[in-house]
């Protein structure tokens, strides 16, 4: 895979600075990580606040809208989600279509709708704290420490160093 993270990550740096927006560096990740659908948030006031989400042009409109309106705000007390279990126990969570496997009933309803096969979300660190979540949805089966998890791991670690979220 011929992804630099470096590059990524100075990528969401520019897109946050200059549009506020970052759908560009997120559809580079979903193509580049064969994702269905890919979205970034920051933690604030116990809830994460979605700073982005995009989807493969394929997805059903109504299933993209419903997802991108209802996790544009998310109480840290939704816990049945990927994203709020990454965010509480600091560390990836991963999601499945079997809600008794994952223990995510509302990551493993979403992915049945996004045709996809698992999830992955990511804390992202800013010193100590976990300034947000970068998550992504797939329609292949990875374990940790595979190659595309470890990129957007790298790729999460990268935009808690330059501690993007705190900016917005």
């Amino acid at each position: 895979m011929e992804l630099q993270i470096e590059q990524v990550v100075a990528q969401f740096e520019t897109e946050l600075h200059e549009q506020k927006c970052v759908s560009g560096v997120l559809d580079l990740l979903l193509e580049q990580l064969g994702g269905r659908a890919i979205g970034l948030w920051r933690c604030e006031a116990g809830n994460l606040l979605q700073v982005g989400f995009r989807a493969v042009p394929d997805m059903d409109q109504q299933v993209q809208q419903d997802f991108a309106a209802l996790t544009h705000q998310v109480s840290l007390e939704n816990t049945g989600l990927g994203i709020v279990k990454a965010a509480l126990e600091r560390k990836p969570a991963i999601g499945t279509l079997s809600s008794t496997e994952s223990g995510l009933p509302g990551s493993s309803e979403w992915l049945l709708k996004f045709g996809a096969q698992q999830s992955y979300a990511v804390p992202v660190f800013e010193a100590d704290e976990v300034a947000g979540v970068l998550a992504i949805s797939t329609d292949c089966i990875h374990q940790a420490g595979d190659a595309e998890w470890e990129i957007q791991t790298r790729i999460a670690d990268g935009i808690g160093e330059k501690k993007l979220l705190g900016m917005l």
